[in-house]
């Protein structure tokens, strides 16, 4: 079957994370991404590689693409790159906007080779402000956005972000992806073109559906009452650990915590989620303990209890946890409607069951490495085909195919290659 982008062509100057994410998502909806990469590489290609060019973090982010290396930054590569642009239904690139400029890659340049393109700009911290032309990466966005602090997780003394995945990166992604798609459903209504801009910081607070709301009327005073002690705190030199313990005594929901965590059994680990009063109701009764701030519709502030007493709470519910094996649990909670999991690690998630009874993964052949085992695409369809059935591309595997595509004619090529403007296959660095 078709992907439902079949027939779209994204020329994809992406490199690292955020982009190339997006434009593998639109390859696994049928699309074909040309990956246009310097004649070095994208970097990711030499973060630990495994072979020459070939690395599991480039792996990650280019599935279903092709590859063609080009010097942009000479003219007779810019002019490889403005036939490219000629076949491209979609743009996609995530350099600061100095580069961009330098390049010549800007909507407006764009646009006057390719009028109805859909031209994408994936930046770290938006076109305006202090840092609008600075690098940016997923920890610096984490770091300036708020999502660090929030995770309040500190190791030596200072914050942790998100390290399991990078979520202003992949954000960015999902979100580029869906402008891409919106955007090409109204050209095809409109047969206009669109010029979409995004930033990781964009991302960063949109995700942050909880802590970037705010009601106003509620929680103005509060907060600036809060950054007021934050600022006192540090002219006094307090360490951030005790900064976090000053806030956290400001805010934090006792009941929610309690019922939303990972408890030691007695012979491994459970994690509960409980998001309603009926549920936390259940898991305190199966406990036998008391929690008056659990028994109306709602979680009741007035209720909380002292530090004392709060402790004493915390260490009943872990010790009653470790009564039971994870097992016993999970069967107990399936049978009190109480959402509960046990807590796995990653290398075993590849043989879970449940990952296998879903078909969650991809199986595919790289020609050197053997057997790639990667996450498909969580999207299912059932008229279109979804998912890309070939691995990240080899280094500029496909450059010959894709200019000759474009006019180029084989000595044309070598010609190219000669003169270091483009490289072919085997062309060793």
């Amino acid at each position: 079957m078709p992907g439902s982008l079949d027939g779209v062509t994204v020329i994809d100057f992406t490199e690292y994370v955020a982009g190339p994410y997006g434009t593998m998502m639109l390859a696994d909806m049928g699309a074909e991404v040309i990956k246009v990469e310097p004649m070095e590489g994208d970097h990711w290609r030499r973060h630990q590689p495994l072979l020459p060019h070939e690395s599991r973090y480039f792996f990650g982010v280019n599935r279903g693409k092709r590859s063609v290396a080009v010097d942009t930054e000479t003219p007779e590569g810019r002019a490889v790159v403005d036939d490219l642009l000629r076949m491209a239904d979609v743009v996609i690139l995530n350099y600061r906007q100095g580069t961009i400029d330098r390049l010549g890659l800007d909507y407006d340049s764009v646009k006057a080779v390719n009028p109805s393109v859909i031209y994408c700009s994936i930046s770290a911290f938006g076109q305006k402000g202090t840092y609008s032309s600075r690098p940016g990466f997923d920890i610096l966005v984490q770091a300036m956005s708020g999502i660090m602090d929030f995770e309040r997780k500190v190791d030596r003394g200072v914050p942790v972000g998100i390290g399991t995945f990078a979520p202003t990166d992949l954000s960015s992604g999902m979100f580029a992806a869906f402008a891409v798609a919106s955007a090409l459903y109204r050209r095809a209504m409109t047969g206009e073109g669109e010029c979409i801009d995004l930033s990781l910081f964009a991302s960063a607070l949109a995700i942050q559906y909880r802590p970037m709301l705010s009601l106003e009327a509620f929680d103005r005073e509060s907060r600036q009452h809060t950054v007021a002690a934050i600022e006192a705190a540090r002219e006094n030199g307090m360490s951030y650990e005790d900064i976090l313990a000053l806030r956290t005594g400001m805010g934090l929901q006792r009941a929610a915590a309690l019922y939303y965590r990972v408890y030691r059994t007695s012979d491994g680990l459970v994690c509960i989620a409980c998001l309603n009063n009926r549920q936390r109701r259940r898991v305190r009764d199966e406990l036998g303990i008391e929690d008056p701030a659990v028994d109306g519709a709602a979680f009741t502030p007035a209720a909380e209890l002292g530090a004392d007493e709060q402790e004493q709470l915390i260490q009943a519910f872990e010790e009653g946890f470790k009564q039971r094996s994870t097992d016993e649990w999970l069967r107990r909670f399936e049978e009190l409607d109480v959402p509960a999991v046990p807590v796995v690690m990653t290398e075993e998630v590849f043989d879970s069951e449940q990952v296998r009874a879903n078909d969650r993964l991809h199986r595919m052949q790289h020609p050197e490495l053997g057997e790639i085992v990667q996450a498909r695409s969580p999207i299912e369809m059932q008229n279109t085909d979804v998912g890309a059935g070939w691995p990240a591309p080899k280094f500029s595997i496909d450059v010959e195919d894709i200019l000759g595509r474009a006019g180029y004619s084989a000595d044309q090529l070598r010609e190219l290659a000669e003169k270091g403007v483009v490289r072919l296959p085997g062309d060793q660095d």
